[in-house]
């Protein structure tokens, strides 16, 4: 088959996926939190679509470039339609004094989205997260968010937040499990973390994770702007990436008793599709994790015996981040 032919296929799939996805907020959560991840999802999407399509101009046919323009167009235009009925209702309201940071953070800045910063943060400054909700955690009937976390050992055994969709966001030097069977995982300009969730019975959305170390299992995986990350993932789709570099894939810890989406046994976690790479060969994108390199037992059983107390720090070190 043709380059020509090859992206032309690329583009129809893409697009077609996207579609899907921009149908798909009509029925997401009114959390705002959520609500706001999905559309960003998918203004990213068409972004890169459009990108990947300029970058190819000079080797598409004419028509098949009119073709590009009217389904970007398309998006763009499905996408408005339902921002347009799926947003809230304006109130009148009086303008707010502006937001301060919370004692304990400061502002920064990765890959120009502002997130939490610990820099200058002992893990004894912020507390434990596990049982109350404090700050920065919020939870409907069907969605918990977790935003601007910093220093914090994040536990949800609760059945509460079972089957509905999971969301962490701004958030740096953060051990996260969640134990319990959940919808949909989002997560969201998160550094320097560990994170470790399954079973997700549909799609795990994974944007700017950089520095970090994600076990999951799910149905679908999607990793956008994601760098120097190593995932153990049991899968049973294709794995597709975005945008990513120094990705790193091994095959889910079956010591984790987490388990695997139901009726999903197969685990695909090494048949990734990178949408940046379409040429013959290996993608220059992910590899492998070398198996000198996977944790071994003592590790998983170090996730598996996290309880609330467990120093951040220790966990952090013992994945190997800094």
């Amino acid at each position: 088959m043709a380059d020509q032919d090859i992206f032309y296929r690329h583009v129809q799939d893409k697009a077609l996926e996207l579609r899907g996805q921009i149908d798909e907020l009509k029925t997401t959560t009114l959390d705002a939190t959520v609500r706001d991840a999905a559309v960003t999802q998918c203004l990213t999407g068409i972004n890169n679509l459009t990108i990947d399509i300029r970058s190819h101009a000079h080797d598409s046919a004419s028509h098949d470039q009119r073709t590009y323009n009217e389904v970007i167009k398309g998006l763009n235009d499905q996408l408005q339609n339902v921002r347009s009925e799926i947003a809230p209702r304006r109130k009148f309201a009086f303008k707010s004094a502006p937001k301060t940071v919370p004692a304990g953070f400061s502002s920064t800045v990765l890959d120009g989205v502002p997130i939490a910063d610990c820099s200058n943060q002992s893990s004894e400054q912020n507390p434990q997260v596990f049982g109350p909700e404090p700050a920065g955690i919020s939870s409907s009937p069907t969605a918990s968010s977790f935003t601007g976390l910093c220093n914090t050992l994040c536990l949800i055994p609760s059945p509460s937040h079972a089957g509905g969709g999971i969301v962490f966001a701004d958030s740096s030097r953060c051990v996260i499990k969640c134990s319990v069977s959940s919808r949909t995982l989002t997560t969201k300009n998160v550094h320097t973390s560990v994170v470790v969730a399954g079973p997700i019975n549909g799609a795990a959305h994974v944007t700017r994770l950089a520095n970090s170390v994600l076990i999951v299992s799910c149905r679908q995986l999607r990793l956008h702007d994601c760098r120097n990350c190593d995932v153990y993932l049991h899968c049973s789709s294709n794995p597709i990436i975005e945008h990513c570099s120094e990705v790193r894939f091994a095959p889910f810890p079956n010591f984790l008793r987490l388990g695997v989406p139901e009726g999903n046994q197969t685990n695909m976690w090494d048949q990734v599709n990178d949408f940046n790479w379409l040429k013959a060969g290996p993608s220059p994108n992910w590899s492998v994790l070398n198996l000198a390199r996977r944790f071994g037992a003592d590790r998983w059983n170090l996730i598996q015996s996290l309880t609330e107390g467990d120093p951040v720090d220790t966990v952090l070190e013992a994945f190997d981040i800094s």
